[in-house]
């Protein structure tokens, strides 16, 4: 009896291992789309047909291509807090907004595609469905929930990073952080195109780096000197 249980114990972790990897390769299939064709022009039928599966097997790991994009859209969101918390994990580093400039700098240059993503428009309905249920106390799905979770990390992470920056600046009364945060998120599609329009020029001269160092710069001290 105790081996036909470590059997069976066996045969449902190898098959939950084998889930793993198609779900895993489904969502890379779907990334590459993503990003290099445009959520809009990708269509369910050829996520199946590249990643060498049936539709209908696409729908046995996920519910829509909403629900794709979701996956695909958290793996960028775990990307760039890891960076995020990489970068401030520097003892060098001062827990200024400056630094979070950096960081997302960073993150653009690492993970351009993914930045696109974030940018395409589906993002802000999706977040929007997702606040919708929890106004009205709809149950989110595991897929909604993983990316909630590492949303609102990031949301508290630049929350803390700037009012630090404001309470340094003697700002803090008079402005709330996350205003300022909500301001800076707008930034994300004029960043990107700049990273963009930069990459056919000389890439040993790094200038969208330079030209980025120059707003964030710009836009600290704006915030530092925001009752002047």
């Amino acid at each position: 009896m105790k081996k036909n249980q470590e059997q069976d114990l066996k045969k449902q972790l190898r098959t939950k291992r084998r889930k793993n990897i198609r779900r895993n390769h489904i969502i890379d299939t779907a990334e590459w789309l993503f990003i290099n064709q445009g959520y809009d022009q990708t269509m369910v039928n050829q996520i199946a047909e590249k990643a060498g599966y049936t539709k209908a097997s696409i729908y046995n790991y996920f519910d829509s291509k909403d629900d794709l994009y979701l996956a695909v859209i958290t793996r960028a969101f775990d990307a760039m807090y890891t960076i995020f918390q990489e970068t401030f994990s520097n003892p060098n580093a001062k827990f200024e907004l400056m630094t979070l400039g950096k960081a997302y700098l960073t993150f653009v240059d690492q993970h351009l595609g993914y930045a696109s993503l974030m940018e395409s428009g589906r993002l802000s309905l999706i977040i929007g469905a997702i606040l919708y249920k929890e106004e009205n106390e709809i149950a989110l799905n595991d897929r909604e929930k993983a990316f909630r979770t590492v949303h609102l990390n990031i949301e508290k992470f630049m929350l803390q990073v700037i009012s630090k920056t404001m309470e340094d600046a003697g700002v803090h009364e008079n402005l709330d952080p996350f205003s300022v945060v909500m301001a800076l998120s707008t930034l994300g599609t004029a960043i990107n195109d700049l990273i963009r329009r930069t990459a056919t020029e000389d890439p040993s001269q790094n200038k969208a780096r330079e030209y980025l160092e120059v707003l964030f710069n710009i836009i600290d001290k704006g915030l530092k000197h925001y009752d002047d």
